[in-house]
Parts: structure tokens; C-alpha cells; sequence
């Protein structure tokens, strides 16, 4: 990351779409970052690894893909405060968040570097299935067998039977094993994941990762 005096510092809330408990993180960060800087800061707040982002500001997008977006900074954009932008982490589990300025204020030399300010809950793993994914996993975290027990399985399996009498059997076998299969993959997630902590969130911890982030591409820089 390359700061060149005079730039501003950029105050921002970024709240995670379509997921409850809230997902909530605040931000300062230079205007001078590049887009793809800001993925990886904020990955760093998250404890995410790289998985793609796309941008979508003022009717525009902008995306990892593409090669014209690699010199695009957050200056570009002119944010007023109270403007929002949304940015989307990941290609396949396509995290939306909805970030917002709160407020700018004049940047001084060697004050460039990214903090997280504050924020709500735990991000979810990265890898489960975007927000309806996680909220699968919450539900059978919280409910375990009783989220879906065999007997309310073949009851739902017997009233779609009843409201299709045509249908051949091997259509519920079917419904039956994608169902069987769904919550084993929700187990699996779960099991892999260790138990999830929604409301959790630590300032230092954040903060420590992005720490060692900057320390890295210091180093990098050298």
C-alpha cells in the first residue's frame, strides 16, 4: 500500500447483508487504498482468505477480474458521508456488504494505517454456503435433530406424495436422500467449523490481524 500526502482518511461501516445475529465492522483506511488493498484489509479484519470481490458504486462495478480495476482507488468514488456502496466478497458464497461512510477527515504523514474501530458479531466462515448456508448451520447448531427429526421428514415427504399421486416413488426416494444428504453437509460444515459463536467479536484480535498484514507487505515493499 503507497500513500502519498495530502489524502483523507475514510471512516466506514460495513454491515453483512441478509445474515442475524448482525455482522457489523467500522473501519478508518486511507482514500489512497487501491480496491483490491481494500479486499485484503478487510479480509484481514475478517480472518478470510482470497476468494474474488466485486464493487458496485454509484452504478458502476468493479471486480477482481477485470484489469482496469486493479488502479482504481477509494478516492475515485468521491463518497460523500451517509453515501453507501455495496462490495461482495466471493464469487460462489457471495457475501454482500453494505458499506457506508460515516465521515472523512484529513489524513497526516505516517497516520495511514488501516484500523478497525469497532464492530458486532462473528463473520461466518467463509466457506458455508453464503448467508442462507450460514443461517442452516446456526439453525442446526441451535435445534440439532429436532430441526428436522425422520418422523416430520416422511410426513412432509407423505404430503407432497398425497398432493402428486402420479408421481413414481423413486421421485420421493429422491426428495428423500437430498434431504438425508443436505443436513449431513450441514453436520460436516458444522464439524469442521467447530461451534459457531455468532455475537462473538474481538477489537484486538482485528486489529492484530491487520497488524501483521501491514507487517507483511512492509516487508514486501523493502
Amino acid at each position: 500500500m503507497s500513500v502519498s500526502a495530502p489524502f483523507k482518511r475514510l471512516i466506514l461501516r460495513a454491515v453483512l447483508r441478509k445474515v442475524s445475529p448482525m455482522v457489523i465492522r467500522i473501519l478508518a483506511v486511507p482514500d489512497s487504498l487501491l480496491l483490491h488493498e481494500f479486499d485484503a484489509i478487510f479480509r484481514a479484519v475478517l480472518n478470510w482468505d482470497h476468494i474474488g470481490f466485486l464493487f458496485r458504486v454509484h452504478g458502476q462495478e468493479f471486480n477482481s477480474f477485470r484489469r482496469a480495476t486493479g488502479s482504481r482507488t477509494l478516492r475515485e468514488f468521491q463518497l460523500r458521508p451517509t453515501e453507501t456502496f455495496l462490495y461482495t466478497c466471493g464469487a460462489i458464497d457471495l457475501w454482500e456488504w453494505e458499506i457506508r461512510l460515516l465521515d472523512d477527515e484529513p489524513g497526516s504523514v505516517g497516520d495511514d494505517a488501516p484500523l478497525c474501530l469497532g464492530g458486532r458479531g462473528a463473520a461466518p466462515p467463509q466457506h458455508c454456503g453464503g448467508p442462507t448456508g450460514y443461517r442452516l448451520m446456526l439453525k442446526r447448531q441451535r435445534m440439532g435433530e429436532a430441526m428436522c427429526t425422520p418422523v416430520q421428514m416422511e410426513a412432509v415427504l407423505g404430503m407432497l406424495a398425497a398432493s402428486d399421486p402420479e408421481a413414481p416413488p423413486e421421485t420421493w426416494r429422491s426428495y428423500r436422500q437430498i434431504l438425508q444428504e443436505g443436513f449431513e453437509s450441514i453436520d460436516q460444515r458444522l464439524q469442521e467449523c467447530g461451534p459457531l459463536e455468532p455475537e462473538r467479536f474481538s477489537l484486538e484480535e482485528a486489529n492484530q490481524r491487520l497488524a501483521r498484514r501491514e507487517d507483511l507487505m512492509r516487508w514486501r515493499r523493502v
